[in-house]
């Protein structure tokens, strides 16, 4: 079986700095300024903020918090046997660059494409924190790309996003039109109000400039999402943008495309949620084949919950806040309150199943007993009016740690993946792994495999290392992505040391993996009769089977199927 490779060149995607700076910004950004301090004076609204946004305002008015020590303690666990096909582990960010204490890189997010359904092109972003130079300016760049052509085998750093006057500021989000071929990244900014969305139209080899994607704003915008209408029909094409107003706006905003990006609209937005009454947070959006529009959201009222709304003319109406989960979380932004001292969220993701039109959401919560975090999955077979009681994703018998889910489904609507991280392998409940599980569907029914190990090595938790981080922060989301051969997922991974500071034991980088749709806990009882022989029938013979996945023989595919499903 192949195995994945350690990249060559960096994958950046950007984060957040801290550093202690004061940024005189032009003076028609005064109000945003004055907007960003009063956020920051703030203890409550601060919290509020994703990881991005605190470290855009620590970087300008000082940091909150006085950082922790490095790592939490724990070492390394050793390889285990991981249900990955084809690319494991492979680094995205390339190690050799973080060249100062600047080097966390964590927040993923991802897609993947390619001609006649093999997608060996990937485009990835994350946050970064080399990619901030001090001093701080209006200007400053703290977001990177970088692209695959081998299907994830090695990633190509692209650098540093465009230069532009507002600069970019994390939680970065990809999508991309199947229609245009255009990939979209929306990103913070550093300075003034709104959100950069960067287009490129040669598969993520450069970028373009950034549009405004949330115009008419004033004051800290925050925690975008980013989605493209993919169905054919009316509605095609369309770009559905939401953000988190701390401005004057105060609550969660929808923007739209229809021109392929080149301007987003309405000016100031549509109204989602209001944060009048209490905090609204972690905003998603995604589509589903009828063209219907949903946005989901934490919702922080007294019990916190996971509510959404619809939209059933492309984006323009939304109908009533339907509640999708009631959460037993009650710190800021649904915070677990994990051991290790970093901070978690309760947001959730969702997917629409392209076939049948039922939609899915997962997010963490906390568990049964003295159980602090398990993952939990919900679905809804009626366009969102009601959702099913949510089901305990994560299948260990103990109470460690499960948190941040990912969701991804596959186009064909056959089967969906979550990731989680994981500490079901640390007696201590300390260290940290990325474990996931694949469901099959059929209709509404839901059959969820067993978990499997995705990561090759546990890690400890890294924080207040890195001088321009938020102290408390190592990340606020992942994202995975599917097509009908391979499920695909990054995450951020401590384990390696910094090698060009050797007082750094453990720096965050991101790491992909990609494996096939059937994968599950190694076994023939879990491969539901999927073999060889059915790739060969799928592809129509074993060399179109070998090369359509990406294995370099006939061999290499049979060696990675029986050691796979024992067969």
């Amino acid at each position: 079986m192949k195995k994945g490779k350690l990249i060559s060149s960096l994958g950046i995607v950007s984060f957040l700095a801290g550093a202690v700076i004061n940024l005189p910004l032009a003076s028609a950004q005064t109000n945003d300024d004055d907007y960003q301090k009063q956020l920051y004076d703030n203890k409550e609204l601060f919290e509020q903020l994703s990881g991005a946004a605190q470290s855009v305002l620590e970087q300008k008015f000082g940091q909150v918090v006085t950082p922790a020590s490095g790592p939490a303690p724990g070492g390394t666990a050793a390889e285990s046997f991981s249900a990955i096909e084809e690319d494991s582990n492979v680094l995205v960010n390339n190690p050799a660059e973080d060249l100062t204490a600047r080097d966390t890189q964590s927040e993923t997010t991802l897609v993947v494409f390619g001609p006649g359904g093999i997608d060996n092109t990937g485009c990835s972003a994350f946050n970064d924190s080399g990619s901030f130079v001090p001093p701080a300016a209006a200007n400053s760049k703290f977001t990177g790309f970088s692209h695959s052509t081998n299907g994830g085998e090695s990633w190509t750093d692209n650098g540093r996003l465009p230069t532009n006057a507002n600069g970019d500021g994390g939680d970065p989000v990809l999508a991309r039109s199947s229609q245009t071929g255009t990939i979209f990244l929306s990103t913070l900014q550093f300075s003034g109000a709104g959100i950069r969305v960067f287009p490129s139209t040669d598969n993520c080899s450069t970028l373009l400039a950034p549009v405004q994607g949330a115009p008419g704003k004033a004051g800290m915008q925050d925690k975008e999402w980013i989605a493209v209408d993919n169905f054919t029909g009316s509605g095609q094409g369309n770009i559905y943008l939401v953000e988190r107003d701390f401005g004057p706006g105060n609550g969660i905003y929808l923007f739209r495309s229809t021109d392929d990006g080149a301007t987003f609209g309405p000016t100031g937005g549509i109204l989602i949620a209001s944060a009048a009454a209490h905090n609204v947070q972690g905003a998603y959006v995604t589509v589903a084949p009828d063209h219907s529009v949903y946005v989901f959201y934490f919702d922080q009222s007294s019990p916190q919950a996971i509510r959404m709304r619809r939209s059933t003319d492309q984006g323009q109406n939304f109908g009533a806040t339907v509640t999708v989960a009631t959460l037993a979380t009650t710190l800021t932004n649904g915070n677990l309150g994990l051991g290790g001292g970093f901070r978690t969220n309760a947001f959730p993701q969702a997917a629409v199943n392209p076939v049948n039109g039922n939609i899915y959401v997962v997010f963490n919560n906390k568990g049964a007993g003295t159980d602090k975090a398990d993952i939990f999955f919900t679905q809804s077979t009626n366009s969102g009016a009601t959702w099913s009681a949510p089901v305990r994703v994560n299948g260990d018998s103990g109470t460690n740690d499960q948190w941040q889910p990912t969701l991804a489904i596959r186009p064909d609507g056959a089967q969906l993946f979550i990731s989680f991280y994981d500490r079901r392998l640390d007696p201590s409940n300390s260290l940290i792994d990325v474990f996931g599980t694949i469901a099959d569907i059929s209709g509404s029914e839901v059959a969820f495999e067993p978990n499997f190990r995705i990561t090759t090595a546990s890690f400890p938790v890294v924080i207040g290392q890195d001088p321009v981080i938020n102290p408390v922060y190592m990340g606020d989301y992942d994202q995975a992505v599917a097509d009908n051969n391979f499920f695909y997922v990054q995450w951020g991974d401590n384990r390696l040391p910094n090698p060009n500071v050797p007082a750094i034991t453990h720096q965050p980088d991101v790491r992909f993996a990609k494996f096939l749709v059937f994968a599950g806990t190694p076994g023939k009882a879990n491969c539901h009769g999927k073999s060889v022989l059915a790739l060969a029938q799928q592809f129509g013979g074993l060399n179109a089977a070998a090369a359509a996945l990406g294995f370099s023989s006939v061999q290499d595919l049979q060696e990675a199927i029986r050691t796979f499903c024992g067969e």
